[in-house]
């Protein structure tokens, strides 16, 4: 694996910084990406990070032992995958609320503003929880969808099951829209 220190490289952090991604705060921030190693295939158009990785921009940080970058013909991002121990996601928009997340592996599929999680995922948000081997969650439209992915093939057994746990809502709190 080399050590990425080229013009391509500088190119691809440049169409991060441009690139659509979470909220609108946030997609209009710069991309920070921390790691101990970097490699950069032009001709896929993919970078890989390895080594306690921390990908920033706005309030959104996601962390992982290796992720895989992904971007399009144009240099904006199309796909982040975040494998750890576990991988985590986290997302402050000013104008909705906070997301915490982790699992296994962590996809980003930047064209539908969706976070993808796999294997030991949980996703907390307005103090509600999720639990499973599979959870997906629509950003823009903050709703997630938690259960087997349809390709899976679940056995049916306990592991397949997902757990849900949702805080009660005080009398004079308004129902959120």
């Amino acid at each position: 694996m080399r050590c990425v220190k080229s013009l391509g490289f500088a190119a691809l952090v440049l169409g991060l910084a441009v690139s659509a991604t979470a909220f609108a705060a946030d997609r209009d921030q710069p991309i920070r990406i921390q790691a101990n190693s970097a490699t950069l295939d032009d001709r896929s158009n993919t970078a890989v990070y390895t080594g306690d990785v921390i990908i920033t921009q706005g309030s959104m940080r996601l962390t992982g032992n290796r992720v895989t970058l992904n971007t399009d013909a144009d240099g904006a991002v199309s796909k982040i995958v975040s494998q750890g121990s576990p991988a985590t996601y986290k997302q402050a928009p000013a104008d909705g609320s906070p997301v915490d997340a982790r699992s296994q592996t962590i996809e980003y599929l930047a064209d539908e503003e969706r976070v993808v999680l796999i294997e030991r995922a949980f996703l907390e948000q307005q103090g509600n929880t999720f639990q499973g081997e599979y959870i997906s969650y629509d950003i823009d439209r903050q709703v997630v969808d938690a259960g087997r992915a349809a390709s899976s093939g679940g056995t049916g057994g306990q592991q397949d099951r997902i757990e849900i746990l949702i805080q009660p809502r005080k009398r004079s709190e308004p129902a959120a829209p």
